[in-house]
Order: structure tokens, then C-alpha cells, then sequence
């Protein structure tokens, strides 16, 4: 800006302002010599502001009635929203936790169905009455006679073992 200022050089300007603020700058520049640690007055130095203490102790707030109804339907407000929210994610979580339900359930009838599939191996090789003669036969026993074999069927059993369809003759 004084860059410009000296450019433009006066320019028109008035130089009252300019001859009083360069007699002002002398007095500093005076006083400046005779005191080189003394500082140039501050802005507003000479104004001096009153501070009063105020004691509020005695001081009550003044009741206001609708305070207390604007409180309650604020808390009554928060807690319907809440129970809008767990009204709206319920359904959600619901499903998922069905999800897991049933990805257990199929879990335990495909273990189930390979324990059936096994007893009922089992069951069928045990129940063999060509392997019960040659246990009879290895043990020293005589073989049973036609009629003496029966098969027990629990009424309640799972694995049942189906009679044997007699050969056509």
C-alpha cells in the first residue's frame, strides 16, 4: 500500500491529517531519544471501566409450569420412538434367529438320518441268519432248527427289521 501511495503521490488528498500525524511521530521520536525504553501510549489507555460484583445468592429461579409438561412428553416421545425402533427391527431379528433354528434342525436330521442308515446296516448284517450259522458252527453250537429263529420287533423302534418274504416255490 505505501508502495501505491507514493505512485500515486498526493493525489488530491488533503495534508492536514498527514502534517499532524508526522508532528506526532516527531514528539515519539523526541521522547524516544531522551527514553529508548519507553513505549508509545496504547489505544483507549486512558479509559478506565468499573467492575461490579454481582452476589446471586439470594437469587431464585423463577417456576415455570409448562417446564415440567414439556419434560414428561419428551421422555414420553423418546420412549415411543424407542418402542417404535424395536417394533421395526424385531421382525428382522426374528427371521434371523428362525434362519439359525432351521439350519440347526437340518444339521440334526442329516446326523440322525446317517445314524439310522448305520444301525440299520448294522442291524441287518447282525440279524443275518446265514451269519448266526456259522457263529453257531464256529462256536461249537448245533444250528437252530427251521421255526426256532424269532426276530424281536419293538412296536416303538425306529429301525424295524421287515420279515422276510418266503420264496415261491
Amino acid at each position: 500500500m505505501a508502495t501505491l501511495a507514493r505512485t500515486f503521490g498526493n493525489a488530491g488528498w488533503d495534508e492536514a491529517p498527514r502534517s499532524e500525524a508526522r508532528k506526532r511521530d516527531a514528539a515519539v521520536s523526541e521522547t524516544a531519544d531522551s527514553d529508548i525504553y519507553l513505549l508509545r501510549p496504547l489505544p483507549n489507555e486512558g479509559v478506565f471501566l468499573y467492575v461490579k460484583r454481582f452476589d446471586n445468592t439470594r437469587v431464585v429461579r423463577q417456576a415455570d409450569p409448562h417446564a415440567r409438561r414439556t419434560a414428561w412428553k419428551t421422555i414420553g416421545g423418546s420412549c415411543a420412538a424407542a418402542a417404535l425402533l424395536i417394533g421395526l427391527l424385531f421382525p428382522g431379528a426374528y427371521r434371523l434367529l428362525a434362519g439359525f433354528q432351521i439350519e440347526r434342525l437340518k444339521t440334526e436330521t442329516r446326523e440322525a438320518r446317517m445314524l439310522l442308515e448305520t444301525l440299520t446296516y448294522e442291524e441287518a448284517y447282525r440279524a443275518r441268519i446265514q451269519r448266526v450259522h456259522d457263529t453257531a458252527v464256529a462256536k461249537g453250537y448245533q444250528p437252530p432248527a427251521a421255526g426256532q429263529v424269532e426276530f424281536a420287533q419293538p412296536k416303538a423302534s425306529v429301525a424295524r427289521l421287515e420279515p422276510a418274504a418266503e420264496p415261491e416255490k
